[in-house]
């Protein structure tokens, strides 16, 4: 199944992982929304959390999906493709 993905497409169960604005670490992308580690591979909150979104993913330890908990109470960020390929967040 394909997703439109800000301005490309994804497989909805796809994973990727884009660098940090913020920190030397990285951000894991998955549906158009952006989670940060919990300090495990395989455990990841949503980068919103501060605001109040309780969402969380799991993947395996060589980055596949397992399964998401919850529901974002917010949209996603504007995330942009390079070129090139990369992806920027723009928000």
């Amino acid at each position: 199944m394909m997703e439109k993905y800000g301005k490309f497409e994804l497989r909805s169960d796809a994973i990727e992982f884009i660098p940090s604005n913020r920190s030397n670490g990285r951000l894991l992308v998955h549906r158009e929304y952006t989670y940060v580690s919990m300090n495990t591979k395989t455990r990841w909150y949503c980068s919103k959390k501060k605001m109040g979104c309780k969402t969380k993913l799991v993947i395996t330890p060589e980055g596949e999906f397992v399964e998401l908990l919850g529901q974002h109470d917010h949209p996603p960020p504007l995330l942009y493709r390079t070129q090139d390929g990369q992806i920027i967040k723009l928000n």
